[in-house]
C-alpha cells in the first residue's frame, strides 16, 4: 500500500512523525514474523506500507513548537497514493486553514480517485472544508467540536469516538489518539495480528477507547444577555443546594418559556442541561484533587441519590468514579 505522510507549516510535528514511526514499525515486524520463509531467498521480503512523506511544494515546514520537518517530495510528484495521512494543527487550526487551499484541492482529487484520506485530531477540519466529510460520520479533537459543527454542519461529528471509519474517510480525535488510528489502519490494511504487535512493542493501548473522560464542558459566559449571566453565577454559588428551575424563575423574574428559550441562546445548552454539567464538572474537579468519598461529593454537588448521580456520571463521563479517580487524581504525582 502507498502511503503519503502531509506536512504543511504550523501542522504538529508530533502527528507527522508518529505516522511515520508506527508505519515503520509495521514494515520491521511484518519482516521479522516472516524471516523464517526468506532464508533461502535473496529476494527482499516485501513490506505492508510504502511510504513517502510530502508537502506542497516540496519543501521544508515550520511546525508548532519550533521544529522543522523536510519532507521526501513534493505532491506534484506523488502519483495515485492508497492512503493520505492529514496532520493535525494543535490549536492553531482555524487560523491556518484558510491557508491550505491547495492541499485541500489536492486531497479533494485524491478522495475522487479512491484514495483513502485519514485525519489526525484537528486535520479533519482540512477534510470536512474539502466536502469529503459531508453525510459522513466524523470526529475531533473535543475542544473543537462546537467549531466543528458551525463550520460544517453536514458532518456527522462524534467528539465522543477517538476513531470513525466511513467509507474512504478516517478521522482521530486529540493528539494521543493518532495512535489508534494509525493501528486501526493496520489492523484495516494488513492485519489484527500485525497491530497487535505494533502494540505491544510501541507499548500503546490496543483496546478501543473514549474522548469523553478527557473532555470538559465549555461554560459559554461571553454572551450580551446579563440576566442570564447573573442565573449562570448563581447556579455556580448555589450548587450544592436542590436547584428547581420553577425557584430560579422565580427568583429571576422570568416565565419559564422565555427563560428556557434565552438561556439556551446564550449558552448553547437548556437550563438542565447547564447544571448537569456544572455538577459534573464540579465531581470531575473534586475527584481529581481530594479525598472525598463520592458519597459527599454527591451531596456537595445538589445530588441527593448517590446512584442516581453515580449512573449521569458514568453516562456523561464514560468512566464510574472509581476508574475517573484512579485515572486522574493528582495526589498520586
Amino acid at each position: 500500500m502507498n502511503v503519503t505522510v502531509l506536512m504543511a507549516d504550523r501542522c504538529s510535528s508530533t502527528s507527522v512523525s508518529v505516522a511515520l514511526e508506527f508505519f515503520e514499525c509495521a514494515n520491521v515486524l511484518h519482516q521479522y514474523s516472516n524471516r523464517k520463509f526468506a532464508v533461502n531467498s535473496t529476494t527482499p521480503l516485501p513490506i505492508p506500507f510504502q511510504v513517502a512523506s510530502a508537502s506542497v511544494d516540496g519543501r521544508s515546514v515550520s511546525c508548532t513548537g519550533g521544529l522543522t520537518l523536510t519532507p521526501e517530495t513534493s505532491l506534484a510528484q506523488i502519483a495515485n497514493p492508497d492512503l493520505v495521512i492529514v496532520p493535525g494543527f494543535m490549536f492553531n487550526v482555524l487560523a491556518v486553514l484558510p491557508k491550505q487551499g491547495t492541499l485541500i484541492d489536492w486531497l479533494r482529487e485524491c478522495h475522487a480517485h479512491g484514495t483513502y484520506i485519514a485525519s489526525m485530531c484537528t486535520g479533519s477540519f482540512l477534510s470536512a472544508q474539502a466536502g469529503l466529510l459531508d453525510g459522513r460520520f466524523a470526529t475531533t479533537h473535543w475542544a473543537f467540536a462546537d467549531q466543528f459543527r458551525r463550520r460544517f454542519p453536514s458532518v456527522k461529528l462524534q467528539t465522543e469516538r477517538t476513531v470513525t471509519d466511513d467509507g474512504l474517510v478516517m478521522c482521530s480525535g486529540g493528539s494521543t489518539t493518532g495512535t489508534d488510528l494509525l493501528l486501526h489502519m493496520i489492523r484495516k490494511f494488513s492485519s489484527p495480528q500485525l497491530a497487535s504487535e505494533c502494540a505491544k512493542n510501541l507499548l500503546v493501548d490496543n483496546a478501543t477507547r473514549s474522548q469523553l473522560p478527557y473532555s470538559s464542558t465549555t461554560f459559554k459566559k461571553g454572551h450580551n444577555d446579563a440576566k442570564i449571566l447573573e442565573v449562570q453565577i448563581w447556579m455556580e454559588k448555589n450548587l450544592s443546594r436542590n436547584i428547581q428551575m420553577e425557584h430560579v424563575i422565580d427568583h429571576f423574574g422570568f416565565g419559564m418559556r422565555n427563560f428556557i428559550r434565552r438561556f439556551k441562546d446564550a449558552t448553547e445548552q437548556s437550563p438542565i442541561q447547564y447544571l448537569q454539567s456544572l455538577r459534573i464538572e464540579r465531581a470531575k474537579h473534586l475527584l481529581e484533587s481530594s479525598k472525598t468519598s463520592f458519597e459527599q461529593i454527591t451531596l456537595h454537588v445538589g445530588y441527593e441519590d448517590v446512584n442516581s448521580f453515580r449512573r449521569l456520571f458514568k453516562e456523561k463521563v464514560g468512566l464510574t468514579p472509581t476508574l475517573y479517580r484512579k485515572r486522574f487524581e493528582t495526589s498520586r504525582i
